[in-house]
This record gives C-alpha cells, sequence and structure tokens, in this order.
C-alpha cells in the first residue's frame, strides 16, 4: 500500500510541476486522477488536450521518445483526442509536446509516466471487504469491474454472474444475465443468518472493444 501510495504522489508531483493552470489542459481518459499524467501499459489511453486559448485546428501534438506513440489526432468540440501507447517506457522519459500549427513553436511540453495495469476484480457495489453489514449490502444494486490499487479506469462491465447462497434455513442458486442484483437475491440476503456467505462465482466480464474474461468469484460474509 505504502508503495501505490508513493507512486500516486509521484504522479501528482509530476504533473504540478509542468503546472496546468496555463491554458493547455492535458489527460488520460482512462485515468481516474485527472490530475496526473499517466499512460497504461498495454491498456487503453487516449490523451485528450484542451485549450482556452487554442482551437484544437491551431496545435499539433508530437511525441519526443521513442516510448511514446501516439495515433491521428481526432478533434471533438474544443478537444484534441489522440489514442496512445507507452512502449517499454518503464523509468524513462515519455514527452509530449504541443506546438502552434502555423509558428510551429512549442506552446507546452510535459512528462507522461507508465503503469502496470492489475487483474480486474469484481466488487458488490461499494463494497470492497471479505465481510459487510447486512444494511451495506443491502444497499448495494450491482456488481461492477475494478481494478485493485490502480487509477485505470477502462470501462469494463460484468456480462453474467451465477449468485449463490446456502445455509441451515434454506438459500439459492441464481444465474443473471447483467450485473444488477434481483429483488430475489436482495430478498435471500436479507433473510440469511449472520455469518452466512454470499457467493458470486462464473463471473464474465467485458469492455468496448474486448473479448470476454473470467473474473475470479467474489464471496461476501454477511456481519
Amino acid at each position: 500500500m505504502s508503495r501505490f501510495i508513493l507512486f500516486i504522489v509521484l504522479c501528482v508531483s509530476s504533473f504540478r510541476a509542468h503546472g496546468q493552470s496555463d491554458s493547455i489542459y492535458i489527460s488520460n481518459k482512462w485515468c481516474s486522477g485527472k490530475d496526473t499524467l499517466l499512460l497504461f501499459n498495454g491498456g487503453n489511453n487516449v490523451i485528450q488536450v484542451y485549450s482556452k486559448a487554442f482551437k484544437p485546428s491551431d496545435i499539433i501534438l508530437k511525441p519526443l521518445d521513442k516510448t511514446l506513440r501516439i495515433g491521428k489526432p481526432e478533434i471533438k468540440g474544443d478537444t484534441t483526442s489522440v489514442l496512445a501507447m507507452p512502449y517499454h517506457a518503464d523509468n524513462k522519459p515519455m514527452r509530449l509536446s504541443i506546438l502552434n500549427r502555423k509558428t510551429k513553436k512549442v506552446i507546452k511540453t510535459v512528462n507522461f509516466i507508465s503503469n502496470d495495469i492489475p487483474a480486474p476484480i469484481a466488487c458488490l457495489g461499494k463494497v470492497q471487504t471479505a465481510e459487510a453489514l447486512r444494511k451495506d449490502i443491502l444497499a448495494q444494486q450491482a456488481l461492477r469491474v475494478v481494478f485493485p490499487k490502480s487509477l485505470y479506469n477502462y470501462p469494463y462491465v460484468v456480462k453474467q454472474y451465477t449468485f449463490n447462497m446456502h445455509h441451515a434455513k434454506g438459500g439459492a442458486t441464481i444465474p443473471v444475465l447483467g450485473y444488477y442484483l434481483s429483488k430475489n437475491m436482495l430478498e435471500e440476503i436479507k433473510n440469511a443468518p449472520a455469518g452466512t456467505e454470499v457467493q458470486f462465482t462464473g463471473i464474465k466480464a467485458t469492455c468496448p472493444q474486448c473479448v470476454t474474461r473470467d473474473l475470479p468469484d467474489l464471496k461476501i460474509k454477511i456481519k
């Protein structure tokens, strides 16, 4: 955990060192920390550039290092977006310059850093512990996909799963298409004895332009 916190501090420090209080704002669309210049190795990265002083058609994006590759710019409204890929970039510079298209002068140069993406897991709403109070479990509406201790937020969603719960008074096995919890499941959780383990198995998740992948089983004990 301390290593992760140090990493985030370095990200924020790197960002602030380049100061986005001026007229150019840069971020990775799929990084939940909008104040960090962070790209993900092997992940989906979209660098977005917004300027209060320049129109998208007035700027050019140019990587300065072989460790950063970008695609063809796309303009939507006042934002320029490019697909980006860190290439063998661990601990190596990944500089991106924004140039004035007319004068070819550099308006701003920023340094990106990169990070690996952990394997995704499923969580029950906001519950991220192995045990939870019954009321907290019942307050959740769906399974969601997270990348533990990472700022990566590409939109993976749960495609299907099976709800399992067994105890002395009974239980249920309910296959589900989608990610929501049904009224039947919530009723089962409501009536189960304390100490019962709720299991979500056979979890499959997908995302735009992704193959379906299997996620580890999720187990939560009712307090």
